[in-house]
């Protein structure tokens, strides 16, 4: 039993194996196959299920009741009191009178009428030559509104009274009465409108006028009167074709002088078709005037084209064209201009054969704008005032036409802030090229205007006006020969202030000519030197 025996296990002996592990094992379970859950019949034909539904029509009854709201009260009601009468009074040195009164009707769907007057006046001696004037006018109007048109009609009376002051005084002792020139205005319109807003309809505006104008004069030798009929016929005329404005203007005038030594007759006819268009950064133009001369026969055609083209929206707007021009000089325009001529002189039709311009526009800011253009024009028949060297005293001009090439820079800058600031400042420069005269007579080449205005805590309006002409060319006859004349340039300064008490008055104060300089527009007919008014305006 105590007996100790060896014994083996296997028949052979066990190999040794050897591993060398280089990196950690990675044991995956590979995904096993599993059974779909949701079985599907494996065909091609798919079975249809038709259902139909039914709504049983028995609506559930429902009630609600809106709180009731009280109503708002709008700004502005009742609308604000007008008032229908405006009146300016005022005085000043060289018994200088002023009174201005303006009447217009309320607030009406229907009827729109007022009247104008106005007086001015003033006695002033220039080197003991009388040269006091008087403008006295009336003006009348009135519009009938109706459901798409507007019929006006106007009338209109004016009297403007000057003396010919521009003699030599230690040279001629005269009667003051024979320098006296007056001229008398009666005119009359009737304007009938078209106001539709349909744009498919054809606008239309006709204007018929008409009016008489005389002048009287004494002189030394004899009594000279002119009288001047002219009437008129404006029609404008437009209608859209898809985007496009289709625009068609026409005039036609007939003047009718009547004088010591004769009379005139004469017609302006013009018809003026274009073509308008706008689009989103760019709007033309696009036309032709065309002007029939009825007297002497033979048409002249006028190009009338205009582009603009928004480089920066509103900031920088680049426009050009060209177009052209042709007025008849009656009496009236004449002596508009120059109310120190005689009557018996040469009328003549204008005509600008071209006008060519280029510019810029636009607003820098909300309170900031501006324009610069530049311009060249011909211009036939350009109205040239001399002096009359028949007439005894030498006082009253005449009139020459000549061919007159003209160079035109502008420039214009304007700032607005609200109601409290604003100012203007513009200029212009010129020349002038003359085919027959020596000078452009009495045509400046440099113009700048400066116009300012200042509100102080709503009570007071400060006003400034500043305006200088370089020096400018007058004929005069030396030895019996034409020569150019220099008459010096000037400033024109001028300073107002209004109080407004209330909103029925106000006063102000005005003071021109703060230079006190007896410049000269025509030659021998200087201005008022300093002078100023004082008055009110009142409403009611």
């Amino acid at each position: 039993m105590l007996a100790g025996v060896v014994a083996f296990g296997q028949h052979k002996n066990i190999d040794t194996i050897e591993y060398r592990v280089v990196q950690q094992a990675n044991a995956n379970i590979a995904n096993g196959a599993k059974l779909n859950s949701n079985p599907a019949i494996a065909d091609t034909m798919k079975p249809s299920r038709k259902v139909d539904y039914t709504t049983i029509n028995n609506p559930f009854s429902t009630t609600y009741i809106p709180q009731t709201l009280q109503a708002v009260q709008l700004k502005g009601e009742p609308l604000d009191k007008l008032e229908h009468s405006f009146l300016n009074v005022g005085g000043g040195n060289c018994n200088t009178a002023y009174l201005e009164y303006f009447f217009n009707s309320l607030r009406s769907k229907d009827w729109d009428y007022g009247i104008h007057l106005n007086h001015l006046s003033s006695d002033y001696k220039y080197n003991d030559a009388l040269s006091n004037f008087n403008y006295n006018d009336i003006n009348l109007f009135g519009k009938h509104y109706m459901q798409n048109h507007i019929l006006t009609a106007s009338a209109d009376f004016d009297e403007h009274m000057v003396h010919d002051y521009g003699y030599n005084t230690t040279e001629n002792i005269i009667v003051n009465d024979v320098t006296k020139q007056q001229y008398n205005l009666f005119a009359g319109a009737l304007q009938y409108t078209s106001q539709y807003k349909d744009s498919s309809k054809i606008n239309h505006d006709i204007k018929v006028s008409y009016y008489n104008y005389s002048e009287s004069n004494k002189d030394s030798v004899s009594g000279h009167n002119t009288i001047e009929n002219n009437f008129d016929l404006d029609g404008h005329i437009s209608a859209f074709v898809q985007k496009q404005k289709v625009d068609i203007k026409f005039m036609a005038q007939y003047y009718g002088d009547n004088y010591n030594n004769g009379s005139t007759t004469a017609w302006n006819l013009c018809i003026n078709p274009y073509v308008a268009t706008v689009e989103k950064h760019w709007d033309a133009h696009i036309g032709l005037k065309a002007y029939l001369d009825a007297v002497n026969g033979g048409t002249t055609i006028e190009p009338d084209l205009r582009v603009r083209y928004h480089i920066a929206d509103n900031a920088a707007i680049a426009y050009a064209g060209i177009d052209g021009d042709r007025q008849y000089n009656s009496y009236r325009s004449l002596t508009t201009m120059n109310p120190f001529l005689q009557d018996t002189i040469n009328y003549q039709y204008t005509t600008i054969a071209y006008h060519i311009f280029l510019g810029f526009t636009g607003s820098i800011t909300n309170q900031l704008t501006y324009d610069v253009n530049g311009s060249e024009s011909q211009v036939k028949n350009m109205p040239l005032f001399i002096t009359d060297t028949n007439e005894f005293l030498r006082n009253r001009f005449t009139v020459v036409y000549d061919n007159v090439q003209v160079l035109n820079a502008h420039g214009e800058l304007g700032y607005r802030m609200k109601e409290d600031i604003r100012f203007t400042l513009s200029g212009d420069w010129y020349q002038y090229s003359s085919t027959n005269q020596l000078e452009t007579w009495y045509h400046p080449t440099l113009k700048i205007n400066l116009l300012g205005e200042y509100t102080l805590m709503t009570k007071y309006i400060l006003r400034a006006e500043l305006y200088y002409v370089n020096s400018q060319y007058a004929p005069e006859y030396i030895d019996g020969v034409l020569t150019a004349k220099q008459l010096s340039g000037y400033p024109d300064l001028n300073l107002g202030v209004d109080y407004k008490y209330n909103k029925f008055f106000t006063a102000f104060l005005h003071l021109n000519n703060l230079a006190n300089t007896a410049y000269m527009q025509w030659d021998n007919y200087p201005t008022q030197r300093f002078n100023f008014m004082l008055g009110a305006r009142l409403t009611f």
